[in-house]
């Protein structure tokens, strides 16, 4: 079936792009920095049947301007994504944050609790936010030179499959590559510089709503010991490995991924 159109609305003079299906309890996507809304077709085609899902291309990304500062943090990004629900008229949500965006949703939650449902950490990272400086500042720089040196084409085609399972299928490789190619190289830079200076566990305490940490089996950036260490951080906080995938479940294995999120939304009261 045709993927969905981007639907975009200008807030603050700048443009916030997304793609929405379904109806009923409203589900947010929220990518991460390999991606964009496109990562989220499997889930916009399925998990619409039984939920409004709403997945945006996070400011420097897709249809999304990046912002007019070098380095956002955290809260710049919370701050476009609540200007965006409150622009939809949207207040009651799970939000789901995959990778670099789990950042992102955690502090949407301990800013917003009374308009959280529940929140996933897919495969997500704690920032470097906790590291010293000269620890947080070689992280960030080494980054950054590697995908300055390889420019965005390159980057993915030599760094995508290798955050995948090796069991993963050819088509699902090459649409994540495919879709990692298209980043914008200053919408990168922005995520690295929120990345750098964010720390999940200084808001994991606070989020008392339903959370599943989910975590792939074959992960080299959020492995399990990482992921266990979230869920301990987490007052309400439950568990879910998945066998043979690895950082992008929802593409490697959209079946299973998309059972996992189905099964754990449907047991919340």
């Amino acid at each position: 079936m045709p993927f969905l159109a981007l639907q975009t609305t200008q807030i603050d003079g700048q443009t916030l792009a997304w793609r929405e299906a379904g109806e009923g309890d409203v589900l947010v996507l929220l990518h991460g920095i390999g991606g964009s809304s496109e990562s989220w077709e499997d889930q916009l085609n399925q998990l619409s049947k039984r939920y409004r899902v709403i997945a945006w291309d996070m400011p420097g990304y897709g249809g999304s301007d990046g912002f007019d500062i070098a380095a956002p943090t955290v809260d710049d990004y919370v701050d476009k994504l609540t200007a965006l629900l409150d622009r939809l008229e949207i207040n009651n949500i799970h939000i789901l944050g995959q990778s670099i965006a789990a950042l992102v949703a955690a502090r949407f939650c301990t800013r917003n609790p009374e308009r959280v449902i529940s929140y996933i950490f897919a495969h997500g990272l704690t920032g470097l936010g906790g590291l010293d400086e000269d620890a947080r500042e070689t992280a960030k720089r080494g980054r950054l030179e590697v995908f300055e040196a390889l420019g965005p084409q390159i980057f993915a085609r030599e760094k995508g499959p290798a955050i995948m399972s090796p069991s993963v299928s050819d088509e699902a490789r090459e649409k994540a590559v495919g879709i990692m190619a298209k980043i914008n190289p200053a919408g990168f830079r922005q995520a690295v510089e929120m990345l750098s200076t964010a720390d999940l566990f200084e808001d994991t305490g606070s989020i008392q709503a339903p959370a599943l940490v989910l975590c792939g089996a074959d992960d080299p950036i959020a492995p399990e010991t990482v992921c266990r260490s979230v869920e301990a951080a987490m007052p309400n906080a439950q568990f879910r490995l998945i066998s043979a995938v690895g950082h992008y479940s929802a593409s490697e294995n959209p079946h299973l991924f998309n059972e996992t999120i189905s099964g754990f939304l449907s047991g919340i009261a």
